[in-house]
């Protein structure tokens, strides 16, 4: 997880905030992505976002949203989580692209921290 210079990380305080039935949910995707490594792509929870939201990756829990940045070396996954959110009924959202927003200025706050560190 990616912890801003204050100390603060919106990926901990999401995964703090779920209720332990989701933290279950959530906890699932990663262990099966540190099983299968690379391989891992499920298009319905873990899938690459495109057009203006890459180089982040997505994590779906039903309406729980987890949006990280993902690297892969040789055979190995590493995931940066960034932020994470509960989507609305309301279908694509303006909070939607503002999550999204966010999570890449988390991104490049982590890549000035650690350059070369994560790249897409």
């Amino acid at each position: 997880m990616y912890e801003r210079q204050n100390g603060r990380s919106p990926a901990r305080d999401f995964l703090e905030e779920l209720e332990k039935p989701m933290l279950k949910k959530f906890a699932g995707q990663f262990d099966a992505i540190t099983k299968m490594g690379s391989a891992y792509c499920n298009h319905e929870r873990f899938r690459p976002l495109h057009g203006y939201g890459k180089p982040l990756w997505e994590l779906k829990e039903f309406d729980h949203r987890q949006y990280c940045v993902r690297n892969v070396w040789a055979d190995a996954v590493t995931l940066v989580l960034l932020n994470g959110w509960v989507k609305g009924k309301e279908g694509k959202t303006e909070k939607e692209k503002r999550e999204i927003e966010r999570a890449l200025g988390l991104y490049q706050e982590f890549i000035c921290e650690f350059p070369g560190g994560v790249l897409s």
